[in-house]
Formats: C-alpha cells, structure tokens, sequence
C-alpha cells in the first residue's frame, strides 16, 4: 500500500513539473511576444518624433532657399551692388537656420564672363555677422574645366552641374567640400536659377553636420542611438563615424556592412525592428525615411529591449524551484491549489502578450502563486507606464508643454474617421503670435521663446491640455467638441488672459519683466454638417478669420512688424 502511494505521489509530482515546464515555456513565449511588440511600438515613436523634427528643419530650408532664389532671378545683372542685397537677404533669411552652414550663388560662368560665385560660411556667429571663407571677400573663383567636371586649382563642386542638368530642386550628397577651410562630408539643397527661361545659375545651402549631430546625439533612450543615411547608401553621420563613411568603404567594418543591408527600400519603412550584430552585442534596428530622401536609423541593444523579461524569468525560475519543493511534501493539496491559478496567469500572461494591459489577475492568495501573480501585475505596470512615458515624449512639446505636431497629426486622423462616419462637431481654434519675428531679431530667440511660452500659457487658462496642439513655431491650434454656445464666451476668456498677463508683466520689478507686449491674433470656424466633408475645410476658414484678424492687428500696430 506504501509503495503505491509513494508511486502515486511520484506520478503527481511528475505532473506537477511537466505542466509547470509547459506552462513556463508558453509564459514565457506570450511575454517575449509582448515585450517585443510594446519595444517595437517604443521604436517607432521615438524614431517618429525625431523623423517630424528632421523634415520640419528640412522643410523651413527649402522654403527659404526659394526665397532667396525668388530674390535673385526678380534681379537684372550681377553687380557688386547686386551682391551687397544678397548678403543682406541671405543673413536675414538663412541667419535663424540652425541646419545652415553655408549659402552660396554661382552664376552660369559657361555662358557669360561671369565666374564671381558668392560663398558664405557660417550665415550666422555669435556676433549676428557672417563670415568669409577666404581672403576674396566672400567669393570664390568657379572657372571649372567642363570636360572635366573640375575647376582649376580646386576639386569639383557637383551642385552646379546638377542643376544645369536638372531643372528642378533637389537634395544631393553626400559629397567631399574643398571649398571650405578644410575636406568635409557635405550634404546640399540648391534651386537653380533661371532669366527668360535660360539657364542663369544656382543658389543652395550646405547643411551643418554639427546640427545634423546635435539633433541626433539628444537622444535619450538608454543605450539606443540613431544614425543618418544618404539615399545613395552613403553613411551620413554615426557615432563611430562622426565625418560618415562611403557604402565603397563598408567591408572596412563588419558591423556596418552588416547593418547596411537594410538599408534597402525592402526594410526603410516597414515599423519592424531588425536584428543585427553591433561590437558583440546583438541590436535592433528600425529605419525610416525623410523627407529628402535620406534614411533615419534607431539601433537598441536588444539587453535593454528584453531586461524586464529578464528580471520575470528569474522570478519565475526562483518561485518554480521553491514550489516544485514543496509539492513534494503537499502533492494532494498542490494539485487543488495551483492548477487552477496557473491556468488563470496562463491566459492572463495571454491577455498581456495581445497588448491588453489592463489585464487583472483574481489570484489574491499569499503563496509563491500570489506572489508570481504580483510579479506579473508589477511588470505589466511597469510596461504601462513605459509606454506612456514613450507616448508622451512622442506627443509634447518639449517648450511650452501643449501636444506637438504628431499629436496633431493623429487627432486628425480621428476627426477624419467621425466625418466619414456622420458622427463628428466640432470648433477650430486657430492662434498665431503677432510681433515674433520682431522680437527675434531686436531681442534674440530666447526672448521669442519666451513669447511663445507666454501665448501657450493663455491659451491653457481658457482650454484644456488635451485640446491644445503647437502646429509651428509661434502657431497653434484648438480642437474642442461639445456646445457652440461657449465660443465667444472662450474668445473674450482668452483676451482677458492675454491682458492680465500683460498687465502683470508691466507690474514685474525691472530685470524680471519680459521685454515685449503679448499679443495673438486668433480665427475660429465650426465643423458644418453636410457642408464640410473633411477637416482642411474647416481649418482653412478659421486660419482664413485669423489672418483676417491679424491683418487688422498690424493695421493698427505698425510697430509691431518685422522690418
């Protein structure tokens, strides 16, 4: 009788640890799922957020770029005179641009005596004044050989033959810059430029890699980092390569000829996370593109993707051992107390790996189960509040603390759903801030910020957070729902609140006191029910009123405007 009690005994034990075996491997494969699929989703926020802040830069470059080609061809000939404005403009168009590095204007000296070609490094330094890059008064000689493709005395400068070649915008590089005090890796934006539909010459700038580096290198997210690609494939900038490295030289690094095979349209793109070698460590890798054609590259070592699995498996691995002994003494009670609970954290874990992260555990008890069933609540809330976090640095503005343009961009996505749907009402708000520009340039860009932090903070004294967005530099944008009959009452809350922080301003001992008069023109327009079909109709008409009303402003302000 002892001897098939002690094989019974045997016999549940074995069970016991098959099914605790079992259980633990499908834990952990549903956990992994999980872990992998929330480390993906952190990727590509932050990966996004760097992609909306990369293309905003490029974007306000080229606008300024075709305004200084729209200067340069209203011009009737290329005198010294003529060169004095271009200075000018350029300082005063391309000076705020952090991304610029040089600007440059080079006439078509194959068809006219003309090989003058204005180059200025470094539009802006501290001092508000731009500097040379030679002795020759900001120019440079560009008597290239054609044939050739080089000019002489001095290596070949391919955006001139680029926009004789192509008549339209564009991007190009990377490329090796001798024109400046020394070998750079260069990338460029030129539109050329035309007279009586001829071919006339070419206008551009050259990017700062130091702007490109401080603008990546903020990351923080671990020991993640990001590097930048050209569309050639060229490696633009990485940490390890801070003056880039030509796709040619890749088989000279093993962790980058490894890493370059997706840079590839097969893998840019795609919202998946790649694995790859980098130094010995396995990596994940996720790429994105930018708006001019380059490519955005996040690498995460995959220890610090997986380290609160980690953590879970030694706790499961520690709580299974202690179990597994004591069921050796207890095998009739454990086969009643655990079998249950486990198959209730089985399909919980289940939930969790599908993302549902509110997922409650009933398991109450104090047991090595309990504490198992804690464990996986403390890791699922640990992964809430990560992915929260992510979410929130995707979405806000880091200066005046209101959601960015990402945060924008979704929420009109949601508002496009409920128009095609029949089920939307809703009011635009739209405010941008008179006299920036002014400020900029007489009292510097700290204190334009400081206007710009100023218009956020009254407009969160008539409107909630969530309903307040920064779309640019010193606009916003307020989407509420609910009942119309509050809109004049926010218009006059909102003046209210521009007045009293002016008056509190004025107030302010000197030296506290911020040196401008907050003032914010803004234009309204609701959503109209069989009338608009989409959510630029209605944006349009309230950035319509707002123009309306900043028009008036000026009208009135003069002394205001940017001269």
């Amino acid at each position: 009788m002892k001897s098939i009690r002690t094989r019974l005994s045997l016999s549940y034990i074995l069970m016991i640890i098959a099914l605790w075996l079992t259980i633990g491997a499908i834990s952990v494969f549903y956990l992994r799922s999980a872990i992998m699929q929330h480390a993906t989703t952190s990727m590509h926020f932050i990966l996004d957020s760097k992609v909306s802040e990369l293309n905003n830069a490029f974007h306000s470059l080229s606008k300024n770029v075709k305004g200084m080609k729209d200067f340069i061809e209203k011009s009737d000939v290329y005198d010294d005179d003529f060169y004095d404005k271009v200075k000018e403009r350029a300082v005063l168009t391309l000076g705020d641009q952090p991304f610029v590095k040089s600007f440059y204007l080079c006439p078509d000296f194959e068809t006219t005596d003309n090989s003058k070609c204005l180059f200025m490094l470094n539009i802006m330094n501290a001092q508000g004044t731009y500097r040379a890059i030679e002795l020759q008064e900001d120019f440079i000689d560009v008597s290239f050989d054609v044939k050739s493709g080089k000019k002489v005395g001095k290596e070949f400068i391919p955006w001139y033959y680029a926009a004789k070649e192509n008549p339209f915008p564009q991007w190009i590089g990377p490329y090796n810059n001798f024109n400046t005090e020394q070998q750079s890796f260069t990338i460029s934006y030129f539109e050329p430029l035309y007279k009586n539909k001829a071919f006339a010459g070419v206008t551009g700038v050259e990017i700062s890699n130091l702007s490109i580096r401080s603008c990546i290198d903020s990351l923080d997210y671990g020991e993640a980092f990001i590097f930048l690609v050209s569309s050639s494939g060229d490696l633009i900038y990485h940490k390890d390569f801070l003056q880039g490295l030509w796709s040619s030289d890749f088989h000279q690094n093993k962790d980058i000829e490894s890493v370059s095979e997706f840079f590839s349209d097969e893998y840019v793109n795609s919202q998946k996370a790649y694995e790859y070698e980098y130094k010995g460590e396995k990596h994940r890798v996720m790429l994105e593109s930018l708006s001019n054609g380059m490519v955005i590259a996040l690498s995460v070592p995959e220890k610090q993707l997986f380290s609160l699995q980690n953590t879970m498996l030694f706790q499961m691995l520690l709580l299974l051992i202690i179990s597994l002994m004591t069921a050796v003494f207890i095998v009739n009670y454990l086969t009643d107390k655990i079998v249950r609970p486990i198959e209730i954290i089985t399909k919980a874990t289940t939930y969790i790996a599908h993302g549902e992260l509110n997922t409650k555990i009933p398991v109450a008890s104090k047991d090595e189960l309990g504490v198992l069933a804690s464990s996986i609540l403390k890791i699922e809330e640990a992964l809430s509040e990560y992915i929260e976090k992510i979410r929130d640095f995707a979405y806000k503005d880091s200066m005046t603390n209101c959601k960015n343009k990402s945060a924008y961009l979704k929420k009109l996505s949601q508002i496009e759903k409920r128009i095609a749907e029949d089920m939307s009402d809703f009011t635009v708000y739209v405010f941008d801030v008179n006299g920036l520009k002014r400020i900029n340039d007489t009292k510097g860009h700290e204190m334009g910020d400081e206007l710009i932090k100023a218009a956020a903070g009254a407009i969160k004294t008539v409107f909630s957070e969530d309903e307040i967005f920064r779309t640019g530099g010193d606009e916003f944008a307020v989407i509420t729902e609910g009942p119309r009959d509050k809109i004049e009452g926010n218009l006059v809350s909102f003046a209210q609140a521009v007045d009293e922080f002016n008056k509190e301003n004025e107030s302010r001992i000197e030296g506290k006191s911020l040196d401008f008069t907050l003032a914010v023109s803004v234009g309204y327009a609701n959503f109209e029910n069989g009338v608009d079909k989409e959510y630029k109709s209605v944006y349009d008409r309230a950035d319509k009123a707002m123009y309306e009303a900043k028009a008036a402003f000026y009208k009135n302000h003069e002394d205001m405007r940017r001269k």
